[in-house]
């Protein structure tokens, strides 16, 4: 049995340090670069120890308000359609298309013409993690200098910010991969005030520590504070 978990252990680590953060890195590090890199696989490895056993989730979490009506993707009362099947429909559109930024127009119209909703948080969240996940950093992986994915990249950042989103982790991601394109200012408050915000929500049941979302958000919460320290900005 011990063999057995160790194994499942080490496949999560190596499969975490090896895409989900060793990628983001810039192709020339400076010293403050490498300490993050050191950092956040030590991230990755707290949390893939912690999340090793645990039952597979939810690509990802929406964050909503305490109480929200649309908690769990609620459709608005009254509504004539599911506001909320408008994303996962141009996502099924635009399945196996190779040009991502048709997926991008048609999300970020969505978006435009949902801008005075209450619940547009929920769609900027929608689009954020699809256009993120699955188009913005494979692209960037493979070219850290493409201007037009660093802007998408920076535009579905500001969304996530304005959606008040707590996923840490993903927002780490983005603002490693927006140094030296965005202001060291600009990263550093989008860092501390979404530590802030995670760290500020009260842990109310097990799931919040224990599952892998809820376990790195704490941990990716900590490591967005000391990229703020490092640039300058009071924690």
């Amino acid at each position: 049995m011990h063999y057995l978990f160790s194994k499942r252990a080490v496949m999560a680590l190596a499969f975490v340090s090896g895409i989900g953060l060793a990628s983001c890195e810039k192709g020339t590090s400076t010293g403050t670069e490498k300490q993050e890199s050191a950092d956040s696989t030590a991230a990755a490895s707290e949390g893939a120890a912690a999340g090793a056993t645990q039952a597979k989730e939810p690509e990802y979490e929406i964050t909503y308000p305490k109480g929200s009506k649309y908690a769990g993707l609620t459709p608005p009362a009254g509504a004539k359609s599911n506001p909320f099947e408008e994303i996962p429909n141009i996502i099924k559109a635009h399945e196996g298309e190779p040009n991502w930024a048709d997926k991008h127009a048609d999300i970020k119209g969505v978006l435009l013409q949902n801008g005075q909703e209450d619940y547009l948080f929920v769609l900027q969240q929608q689009g954020a993690n699809e256009m993120l996940r699955h188009e913005l950093f494979p692209h960037y992986y493979q070219d850290q200098g493409n201007t037009a994915v660093l802007n998408t990249i920076g535009y579905y950042t500001e969304q996530l910010v304005e959606a008040k989103s707590e996923d840490s982790e993903l927002i780490y991601k983005c603002l490693r991969a927006l140094n030296g394109h965005w202001d060291s200012k600009k990263i550093a408050q989008v860092a501390l005030a979404t530590a802030k915000r995670v760290q500020a929500r009260p842990i109310t049941s097990a799931t919040d520590t224990t599952t892998r979302n809820g376990s790195y958000r704490q941990i990716y919460a900590r490591e967005l504070k000391k990229m703020a320290q490092r640039l300058g900005q009071d924690a």
